[in-house]
């Protein structure tokens, strides 16, 4: 899932830096495979205890599921919550928009750390 580039860079900051890298957040591709063949991977946990996020979600905006008029959207955002230098939870949430309000209309949890007594890293 890495690429040499990012690889590379992340090998130089575990040899010259105190600070550990706990979660790398990018955004690529559309949740379903080209090829056709299933979903894509949202999570990976490397070798290196690194959380590898893809946190594109296509699309994010779509008409809001709460209200039957148009002038509503629901907005998507992954969360990701990080405590101790520890991924704790990454969610793909999903905010309703209509016209001065906000609220949280889903919300999936894609990852939590054993210590909160889950451990979900799924494909979405």
């Amino acid at each position: 899932m890495t690429s040499p580039d990012l690889a590379q860079a992340l090998a130089k900051l575990k040899e010259a830096s105190p600070y550990s890298v706990p979660l790398v957040i990018f955004g690529h591709m559309h949740k379903e495979l080209a090829s056709g063949n299933g979903l894509r991977k949202m999570i990976v946990v490397g070798n290196d205890n690194i959380t590898y996020l893809n946190g594109a979600i296509v699309p994010r905006v779509r008409p809001s599921s709460l209200t039957a008029e148009s002038e509503g959207t629901s907005r998507a955002f992954t969360i990701a919550e990080i405590s101790n230098g520890r991924v704790e939870k990454i969610a793909e949430t999903w905010i309703s928009v209509i016209g001065d309000e906000t609220r949280l209309e889903e919300e999936h949890i894609l990852f939590g750390s054993p210590s909160r007594g889950s451990l979900h890293a799924s494909l979405l």
